[in-house]
């Protein structure tokens, strides 16, 4: 890898707990690092969108491309239009990580701009009609075939307005192929990503427990440190809008911490809201800018940097500040607002990308993993410390 360094950068605690919920060790993270460096071509310390495309060989004229574009402005937590290895590690990974209704959830979100909990039917026709940013000029033919539109028309008979997320998930069941690019994209990261077979344990896994929460005792990677990580469960579309409704707001064209009142939550809402917030479709969110990000830190630090400086991608006029009730009107947000703005903005953010690479902590500790709890079956824990 011509003298680039093995030491994986520095990673926080969260940003670990959320990779070993997934079942990861150290040694997994180490192999991912060193698939990140490989596609790292200008060892620059981060992905740009083209390295996305570069690590699965795909054309950027692709079906695939909203998919891959989305996962990558997702999970680019410093809108800058580049991943860090850090953010590459916890969006890839929890992408990789959602099972097949997450897909669903993760496609329902990518065609409902606004976040109002509906897809108009304008919207899916806009998401068909998807055109790559940076194709150059006459480059302008939509990556999906007509037979994705006519399906629209096709649909109960074409007379409806809008979805809910049932409706989109019959919709697909009737025309497999409109969730196909979503479907095929994970198969192809999750084959390149620590392989089929580890993520489709992780599958079995997560249907077993789906009913009870999960606790394993685990080693903290470059650590002796254990910790107890949790398997995520299942969340509900409904859950996840109301969830991200409740606990955000607007600010300078990025997404906040609401500023509430949660000391009244029952210790039942309290729970639930953990299990909601370590499900992989929103650990896999990091980018501010995304209309279903639901920041965890406390609102201050945010609040700061508004006050005192302004980011030039900001939309003064569509800035909005509340309680995230009113984004069911569709209230603008000055986050991007369709596919096509959300690639352009991260075409401009990447030539803002900085060139200095993060430098890390290695540790010759063993990636031992340690689970404790009740097994059912008969199954007993694997003890290999």
């Amino acid at each position: 890898m011509g003298g680039s360094s093995t030491k994986v950068p520095p990673t926080s605690e969260k940003d670990l707990r959320t990779v070993l919920s997934y079942n990861l060790t150290e040694a997994h993270i180490k192999q991912l690092y060193k698939i990140f460096q490989e596609v790292d071509v200008d060892k620059n310390g981060v992905w740009s969108v083209s390295e996305m495309y570069n690590v699965l060989k795909e054309p950027r004229l692709s079906v695939r491309a909203p998919v891959i574009d989305t996962i990558f402005f997702m999970g680019n937590s410093n809108s800058e239009g580049s991943l860090s290895f850090p953010d590459f590690l916890v969006t890839m990974c929890s992408f990789c990580a959602l099972s097949k209704e997450e897909m669903l959830q993760f496609l329902f979100m990518i065609i409902d701009v606004d976040r109002n909990g509906n897809i108009e039917k304008e919207e899916l026709l806009s998401f068909f009609s998807y055109i790559p940013a940076g194709l150059g000029e006459g480059s302008n033919e939509p990556v999906f075939p007509v037979n994705n539109k006519n399906a629209v028309d096709k649909f109960r008979g074409g007379k409806w307005l809008s979805l809910q997320f049932d409706g989109l998930a019959q919709l697909c069941e009737r025309f497999p192929y409109i969730a196909y690019p979503a479907f095929h994209t994970q198969e192809m990261y999750r084959a390149l990503i620590l392989g089929a077979s580890f993520w489709e344990k992780l599958d079995y896994e997560r249907i077993k427990y789906q009913t009870v929460i999960r606790t394993k005792r685990v080693r903290q990677p470059f650590t002796k440190k254990k910790i107890e990580v949790k398997l995520p469960g299942r969340v509900t579309m409904q859950e996840l809008l109301e969830y991200s409704r409740r606990k955000t707001a607007v600010q300078g064209g990025k997404r906040v911490s609401a500023q509430q009142d949660s000391a009244e939550d029952s210790p039942l809402a309290k729970e639930r809201d953990q299990q909601i917030q370590r499900s992989p479709i929103l650990n896999m969110i990091r980018n501010p800018r995304c209309m279903y990000y639901v920041p965890l830190e406390g609102t201050q630090k945010y609040q700061n940097k508004a006050k005192n400086q302004r980011s030039e991608l900001d939309v003064g006029e569509n800035d909005f500040t509340g309680t995230g009730a009113d984004d069911d009107l569709g209230v603008s947000t000055g986050a991007p607002n369709n596919a096509n703005q959300m690639l352009a903005m991260v075409s401009e953010m990447q030539s803002k990308t900085a060139q200095d690479s993060d430098s890390g902590s290695d540790s010759d500790d063993s990636d031992d993993m340690i689970e404790e709890g009740e097994e059912e079956d008969g199954e007993e824990d694997e003890v290999a410390d």
